[in-house]
């Protein structure tokens, strides 16, 4: 191919990848369902290993049971407090959940009869805000953190009691995200000002990066290998690579968004190595933790476009439904389904997907190289988007290349 074909393709590729290119979102907001007719001040959700139902919680203890299919199907969870409360999360075998908040609050949701109980409370965590609930890998123990860094291990005891014991190493600021790969009992920690921590699976916890950063959440996604995503609200994506024979020797890798307005909220599994970033204002972010790149999903204008009072409210959860359909959930109380753009899902995101979040200018040099140094790829290009002529010789290519496996 000559040189002004492949400074096309390549320039094609730039249009692609940079940041000024702006796409409409890649879901459309649709069914919308009402927990109540007031704002009922939720926190977050979590989603059952079954992928079958949602646990929502949020201001004055209010917890919500939700059908995740058929969100019209919920009904409010009733428990005598006030305390705010701020994360969740199941058991993998996946018939309670523990639901943490303020006051060293601690609730166990149990799933056969809709119920709530005590888990725990001052006697055990005094009256710390506790921001963080994830179990390990084969749910032996629940790690639990909250502000000014403290965090415990617990697990359940056979009367109903629960056994408490403190991590030791810990930091001095707010843990705000614990998640755990699945399969290996190593977990993963985001704080306020601390940085990023490995919880091996002898509970030694281990500082491995990410000191200083604003990180407000973090997720192990299945099918993303011994990785997992932390965020940080200043748009900052860390990618922490776990070495599962020595957990020391995990790396961070850290990058920021450019050219998008905003902080990033929270993030959640979307399906195998996939997440979505929910940011301020109202606008949702694909993550690949495969491809190392982000995308745009939902943006603000869309939403607006939509409905200008749900867009003013804050993402609080997401889930899944499907490889590219799902849920939100907002503060409060606001469910909305997405589904993909345009009247045939069928196809993924793929083909609509013409803005990519650039996660560094180094990445328009990457595009040229493969495209130079790949001519399978320059004669795609060339087929797909190339003029009559370059496309023309890019299948003449392709034939001669058959003939020559054909005598071979």
């Amino acid at each position: 191919m000559t040189r002004a074909i492949g400074v096309g393709l390549v320039t094609v590729l730039v249009l692609f990848l940079a940041p000024a290119v702006l796409a409409e979102s890649a879901v459309e907001m649709r069914e919308v369902v009402k927990l109540e007719e007031i704002d009922i001040g939720l926190e977050g959700a979590s989603t059952s290993p079954d992928g079958e139902i949602v646990i929502a919680y949020g201001a004055e203890s209010s917890i919500y049971r939700i059908e995740s299919f058929t969100p019209g199907n919920n009904s409010d969870l009733y428990w005598d407090g006030s305390e705010r409360l701020l994360d969740a999360d199941f058991h993998p075998v996946g018939q309670t959940a523990l639901i943490v908040g303020e006051g060293g609050v601690v609730l166990r949701y149990i799933r056969t009869n809709n119920s709530l109980e005590s888990a725990g409370g001052e006697v055990y965590f005094g009256k710390t805000e506790l921001r963080a609930v994830s179990w390990n890998g084969d749910g032996s123990w629940a790690y639990i953190g909250g502000e000014m860094g403290w965090m415990w291990r617990a697990r359940g005891i056979e009367g109903g009691g629960i056994e408490v014991y403190p991590i030791e190493g810990r930091g001095t600021s707010d843990i705000n995200g614990i998640s755990c790969l699945s399969g290996v009992n190593i977990c993963v920690i985001s704080t306020s000002v601390d940085g990023i921590g490995v919880i091996d699976a002898d509970h030694e916890l281990h500082w491995v990066g990410g000191t200083g950063y604003p990180w407000v959440d973090v997720v192990c996604p299945s099918g993303g290998g011994d990785a997992c995503v932390s965020i940080s609200s200043d748009r900052n994506i860390a990618i922490v690579s776990i070495n599962p024979f020595d957990v020391s020797s995990t790396e961070v890798s850290i990058v920021q968004l450019q050219d998008i307005e905003g902080q990033f909220n929270g993030i959640e599994v979307q399906s195998d190595g996939r997440s979505l970033i929910s940011m301020v204002p109202f606008a949702i972010i694909e993550h690949d933790l495969g491809g190392r790149l982000s995308f745009p999903w939902l943006e603000n204008p869309d939403a607006v476009d939509f409905s200008p009072s749900i867009a003013g409210e804050r993402i609080v959860s997401t889930w899944s439904t499907g490889e590219n359909t799902g849920w939100l959930i907002t503060g409060p109380g606001n469910i909305v389904e997405f589904r993909p753009t345009g009247e045939d899902s069928s196809n993924g995101l793929l083909g609509i997907w013409v803005g990519v979040v650039v996660l560094g200018g180094a990445i328009l040099l990457v595009a040229s190289l493969i495209v130079s140094s790949s001519p399978g790829l320059s004669r795609w290009l060339a087929i797909k988007i190339g003029s009559d002529e370059e496309r023309g010789r890019a299948q003449r290519e392709l034939r001669r290349q058959g003939r020559r496996k054909k005598r071979a």
